[in-house]
């Protein structure tokens, strides 16, 4: 299931975190977006794991003030999925 960003509400913002944040929610041909209680889980497609694994690596490095992310290892050296929760304004959802 792929969200648009009007779907997810309010979560808008002008940080470099932010936009990022704004970019995992609009989703890509890597992965699918599924929306969660407190956050959404990008669940990475099997023939674009390279790609998505990439995506999970830049968004662990720059999560922290804004959003943190839990990882899931594909058991080998990339990642399956990673749910993202916001630290602000979980109303949105």
């Amino acid at each position: 299931m792929r969200l648009s960003l009007t779907a997810l509400g309010g979560w808008c913002s002008d940080s470099a975190m932010g936009r990022l944040l704004d970019k995992l929610k609009r989703g890509a041909p890597a992965y699918d977006v599924k929306v969660e209680r407190d956050g959404f889980t990008l669940i990475g497609k099997p023939d674009h794991i390279d790609e998505f694994s990439d995506i999970v690596r830049e968004a662990a490095d720059q999560a922290g003030e804004e959003f943190v992310v839990f990882t899931t290892s594909d058991g080998h050296k990339g990642y399956s999925q990673m749910f993202v929760m916001p630290l602000d304004d979980m109303a949105g959802l």
